[in-house]
């Protein structure tokens, strides 16, 4: 199967205002989907999973395809499972962001712009009908982006390109993904793992929202915390604190989460469900 590119991860303080990160062009929306492989051929399209198992298929319509011995690849975000997709009304559909193989003909190191040009023509006549391009902007759009999709719509973040390169070519896409925090009411301690050096300390905050019960354990305690946390415990349940992470669930937790600080400023009663946008809440 076709790895995934390696990301360079980007911070804020990496990026220019104006113009984007350096070296850097194109920009993409991150979406909340299942990184999908997909290949057309003998007829068939197939969605491939990073892990190599098929998440979807199914027949090439008449017309679709002149050789049907001629395979293409193409990758994308397909939005299957995921509540985002659902809450935007995206259920299924796969967005496509790039072309590595076009009628048998290998094109991984052309130029990005050059494999756009070649998922285009595929988009247009080979692709089902489920399949649509992920639009491209120039970087110095960023932050118009992130503003108005990222924290406003709850994409996972952006994805820069460089127009110039090969698939396989070295930092040749990067990631700034959306940094979230969240209050949450201190509900307890996890102890670390008992095969680790910090057997018997604490090896997490435990956070709950306050009218929706979800037990978040929260890591990233630096050697005081856990040594406090385990000789104190009760001074600090029913605390506030502030989690961050990297995006949401519906359910109220946050992903990958991590213990940041106690939040003295705050009411227990402000640890609710209305922090989680609105886009990701259940019904």
């Amino acid at each position: 199967m076709i790895d995934r590119p390696r990301f360079r991860e980007l911070h804020f303080s990496e990026i220019d205002q104006h113009a984007g990160p350096e070296g850097y062009d194109l920009v993409q929306l991150k979406m909340d989907g299942i990184w999908g492989c997909m290949v057309i051929s003998f007829g068939e399209w197939k969605i491939y999973s990073r892990t190599g198992k098929i998440k979807a298929k199914g027949s090439c319509e008449e017309g679709w395809y002149t050789d049907p011995e001629e395979e293409s690849i193409i990758l994308g975000e397909y939005m299957k499972g995921s509540h985002w997709g659902h809450k935007m009304d995206i259920d299924g559909e796969f967005f496509a962001f790039d072309c590595l193989k076009f009628h048998d003909k290998d094109i991984k190191n052309k130029p990005y712009t050059e494999r756009l040009d070649y998922l285009k023509k595929i988009n247009s006549h080979i692709a089902p009908d489920f399949v649509s391009i992920l639009p491209v902007y120039p970087s110095y759009e960023w932050n118009r982006l992130w503003d108005k999709k990222v924290c406003e719509q709850a994409y996972e973040g952006l994805v820069f390109k460089r127009s110039n390169s090969g698939y396989e070519d070295s930092n040749a896409w990067a990631r700034l993904k959306s940094v979230v925090e969240i209050e949450y009411m201190c509900i307890g301690m996890e102890p670390a793992d008992p095969e680790s050096k910090y057997a018997g300390q604490a090896g997490a905050v435990i956070g709950s929202l306050v009218d929706r019960v979800c037990a978040v354990k929260c890591g990233g305690l630096t050697e005081d915390m856990r040594r406090e946390f385990t000789d104190n415990p009760e001074r600090y349940i029913g605390q506030v604190f502030t989690a961050k992470g990297n995006g949401w669930f519906p359910s109220g937790a946050i992903r990958h989460p991590k213990f940041k600080q106690w939040r003295d400023d705050k009411e227990v009663d402000e640890c609710i469900y209305t922090q989680i946008p609105e886009i990701i809440r259940e019904s």
